[in-house]
């Protein structure tokens, strides 16, 4: 009877021990291994790893935000780095991103990085606002691209639709060689700053971005709540004269509601705690008052205890 109980007691004891150091493997999809998301996704592994113990994350390269949203939606990832915008048409069900599905199975850890929304015209145009555009020859990028519903949206603030410019679905690389060639008078380029293909432009032939007032971000926002606005300072790209306000969408961590609400907290806790122990160089914008920012859908319960924990939700 001892032997037998003393054979219970040791199982017991084993298996509680097993439970308590088992490894908790989770996936995270990015994006292309040339752009940001696949490199600052793997420095966020690591540094998760480094603090969370028996955690282990694994970094995977994909298609984008859309892939990304999808590949949680089918059980394939666990997180995922998102532009905000589309995890709005996501929650929608958004026509052309989704074919009219609503995809709700993720949530949000926060946001990351401000993605701008630049509309570049030469530094001697008279094109000085969005309403200025009309008639003109404007890149919009291609149909169903993200700046392309960024370029509707601003235009459409303005009073403008697709029939009232010259609408051109172009690349931003060819975007900016139609610039320098001058068969554009402007052209709109969603992505960080400063943007390459801007900066090969400005090389050549000085420009400035188009801002818009702050009544036209408000009204925007009230819109969209995806929008951000963030100033571009004077000097960004050579021509510019002045700092500029313009919207911005943020790039958004997020998660699978099926992940518990103690790892996401201490997730968050973690990544918004130790930003210096990075190395990626966006990991200037990475703090828990922007983590809050520009988010459209609703908070992992975890990420929700820890914000709420540092006073930045009420």
């Amino acid at each position: 009877m001892k032997k037998t109980l003393a054979f219970l007691l040791t199982a017991v004891l084993l298996l509680t021990s097993l439970t308590a150091f088992a490894t908790t493997y989770l996936g995270i999809t990015t994006g292309g291994t040339a752009g940001t998301y696949y490199p600052l996704g793997g420095d966020i592994a690591q540094l998760w790893m480094k603090h969370i113990p028996d955690l282990d994350v694994s970094v995977q390269s994909s298609g984008g935000s859309k892939d990304n949203i999808l590949k949680m939606n089918n059980k394939e990832a666990d997180l995922g780095t998102v532009q905000n915008d589309v995890m709005y048409y996501a929650y929608q069900g958004d026509q052309d991103f989704f074919n009219g599905e609503v995809i709700d199975s993720f949530v949000a850890i926060g946001s990351l990085y401000p993605e701008l929304v630049q509309v570049v015209v030469a530094a001697e145009s008279d094109i000085k606002t969005i309403a200025d555009l009309k008639d003109k020859n404007v890149s919009i990028g291609a149909v169903g691209s993200g700046v392309y519903f960024n370029a509707v949206q601003l235009l459409g603030e303005a009073g403008l639709t697709l029939d009232n410019i010259k609408p051109q679905h172009l690349s931003f690389d060819e975007s900016a060689t139609s610039f320098q060639n001058r068969q554009l008078d402007a052209f709109f380029v969603t992505a960080g700053l400063p943007n390459p293909a801007i900066m090969d432009v400005a090389s050549k032939r000085e420009v400035r971005l188009i801002g818009l007032e702050e009544a036209q971000m408000a009204s925007l926002q009230e819109k969209y709540s995806f929008y951000v606005p963030v100033t571009v300072p004077a000097g960004t790209y050579n021509g510019m004269t002045e700092d500029v306000t313009v919207p911005a969408m943020n790039a958004v961590l997020i998660v699978s509601k099926e992940v518990s609400e103690d790892l996401v907290y201490q997730m968050t806790k973690v990544l918004f705690e130790n930003t210096d122990e990075l190395t990626h160089a966006k990991k200037e914008f990475i703090n828990g008052e922007f983590g809050v920012k520009g988010v459209p859908v609703p908070f992992h319960p975890g990420a929700e205890k820890y914000f709420k924990e540092v006073g930045l939700l009420p």
